[in-house]
């Protein structure tokens, strides 16, 4: 083997174990998603009024992928800053933890498609009285 082809070896070995697994299945065809962060326009789905505000869990494809924001006010932007592999499409969901048994409250949630955006896109969602926006990307 030359010089030049062991360098070309050497090269390809390091380009692709420095791959995550999520880089490398947006290079075996499927896209990655970027949920940036998420705006309140309305929160309330707790029963009260007066109590404090949603307890932010958001999900993809049913796995959860940000730990809980807690007491996001109405008018409160708060950043997600995460990633989720599309294969197909992708189910981004929102819900309200709740404690003591009761199930958590779902906020809204929506479906994207592994095409790209071409830049950041909003999406606005609404469930359990309350009402946030979006924001994320599609990258393939």
């Amino acid at each position: 083997m030359s010089n030049i082809d062991t360098a070309i070896s050497i090269s390809d070995e390091q380009l692709f174990t420095e791959l995550t697994s999520e880089e490398g299945a947006v290079i075996e065809g499927g896209a990655l998603l970027l949920l940036h962060k998420a705006t309140a326009i309305k929160a309330s789905s707790d029963i009260a009024s007066n109590t404090n505000g949603d307890d932010v869990v958001v999900k993809a494809d049913g796995k959860k992928i940000h730990g809980t924001v807690k007491d996001v006010e109405t008018g409160e932007t708060f950043n997600i800053n995460k990633f989720h592999v599309i294969d197909g499409t992708a189910s981004i969901t929102f819900f309200d933890a709740d404690v003591w048994g009761n199930a958590d409250d779902y906020l809204g949630g929506f479906t994207v498609g592994n095409s790209p955006t071409n830049g950041k896109k909003w999406k606005r969602i609404s469930g359990s009285d309350s009402i946030y926006d979006v924001q994320y990307e599609v990258i393939a």
